[in-house]
């Protein structure tokens, strides 16, 4: 195997080589320690020349004592321990530009079932390797001071780098961890890397097994996707490969809407707001669509409210093009709906007189409010109580479509339209 030590060196920022380093001195001090090495992405993007992202660490032997120590030498608190035998040192409050840090516990794992949480038993780096998802995320360097810098890559992720492919490690492994599928469309837009034909065909007998995630699992996984730099093509390989249908049967993102996103992606225009991106990518579905969408993610009360919008705007829209209608009547319809599903259907919706109402919604209407207040109302003699919302709200409807302007003309109309509140 070739040895990487000019990676950790001249490829990395001074803070990774501080943690490397830090870890190599570390090893040769901790005799319960037989082998320290970084993995996976880092090693990955080190070969690639990318921005790597958090430093991800292997430890044969006693991981607790090890991240103990490496936590204290970089000024960081306790690390924090999983039920999996991985430690978290959180950099926050550490150097400017210092990583996190993760520690795990070289180790194997075993799946009792589809999609259920893994049996772990410690064992060798090559077994922690094993573990991991594709080729080019199981590669390790090792940091320890006798075979500083050695590359140890048993499925020969080094060669799918070099190659530009995405390749599963075995036969099972979309079976035993179905979010592996989603990885898998991320990694490879992300690297602009193919997907291995045994990978391809291994993603399409598995897509079934997404029925087993929880709602929990699949939004997370949805929302890592949302947050990709190529969401666009992204979205549209998970559309070609079955992935979005797979996750519910009504999730489709429209040519549209692909559209639009790709003008903003070109404009570096795209919402970063999640509640905007969600109704832009479900513009288009009906009722029953977006029902079993947001029900399918079990998310948070207010987590598909835009998904759910969308097909509420959908049924009311078209009033909106009539020639008459009244300001006022256009927040009435417009008000219950999200202004993430508005926005989105003046991006993706068609060029008809709708969009300057939503357009004047959006910019101006939803904003209009009397100058007259409950207190200006009570001074005018008018007994607190119910009526004075009904009042209130007569006021706005009336300067919304121009027939009052001023605060004595919003007065005279309370008074003149008091008498039959009170009889009612």
């Amino acid at each position: 195997m070739p040895n990487l030590a000019q990676l950790l060196t001249s490829k990395s920022s001074a803070e990774y080589q501080r943690v490397f380093n830090i870890c190599r001195d570390i090893s040769s001090e901790l005799e319960d320690v037989d082998g320290v090495y970084v993995v996976g992405g880092v090693v990955r993007d080190l070969i690639l020349d990318r921005e790597p992202g958090d430093i991800d660490l292997s430890v044969v032997g006693d991981a607790a004592a090890f991240s103990l120590a490496l936590a204290s030498r970089l000024g960081a608190r306790s690390p924090i321990e999983s039920q999996f035998q991985t430690f978290k040192i959180d950099s926050e409050k550490m150097t400017i530009g210092m990583p996190s840090v993760d520690v795990v516990t070289a180790r194997s794992e075993t799946y009792t079932e589809p999609a259920a949480l893994p049996d772990v038993t410690v064992g060798t780096i090559d077994d922690d390797l094993k573990r991991r998802d594709f080729s080019v995320n199981a590669m390790a360097v090792s940091l320890s001071a006798t075979d500083w810098g050695n590359l140890v890559d048993p499925a020969n992720g080094f060669g799918d780098i070099m190659r530009k492919r995405i390749k599963v490690l075995h036969d099972g492994s979309f079976v035993d961890d179905p979010t592996r599928i989603f990885r898998a469309v991320r990694y490879s837009i992300r690297l602009s890397f193919s997907l291995d034909a045994r990978t391809k065909s291994l993603i399409e007998k598995s897509l079934a097994n997404i029925d087993i995630l929880s709602g929990t699992r699949v939004r997370n996984e949805f929302e890592l996707m949302l947050t990709e730099p190529g969401l666009v093509e992204l979205l549209r390989t998970s559309e070609e490969i079955g992935l979005l249908a797979a996750i519910s049967p009504g999730l489709r993102i429209g040519s549209k809407a692909l559209l639009v996103l790709e003008e903003m992606a070109e404009n570096d225009s795209v919402p970063s707001d999640q509640t905007d991106l969600l109704a832009l990518l479900t513009f288009g579905m009906n009722e029953d669509e977006a029902a079993q969408v947001v029900n399918r993610f079990q998310g948070p009360a207010n987590w598909g409210e835009s998904i759910v919008g969308n097909a509420e705007l959908a049924k009311h829209v078209a009033v909106l093009d009539k020639s008459d209608i009244l300001p006022s009547e256009v927040v009435e319809i417009l008000k219950p709906v999200p202004t993430a599903s508005i926005r989105a259907y003046v991006e993706a919706g068609p060029p008809l007189p709708r969009r300057d109402r939503l357009n004047q919604y959006l910019e101006k209407l939803q904003f209009v409010k009397p100058d007259t207040t409950g207190a200006d109302l009570i001074d005018a003699g008018i007994p607190e109580g119910p009526v004075m919302g009904k009042l209130i709200e007569v006021i706005r409807r009336a300067k919304l479509d121009g027939q009052v302007k001023t605060k004595d003309e919003e007065l005279e109309l309370a008074k003149s339209r008091l008498p039959g509140f009170l009889t009612n």
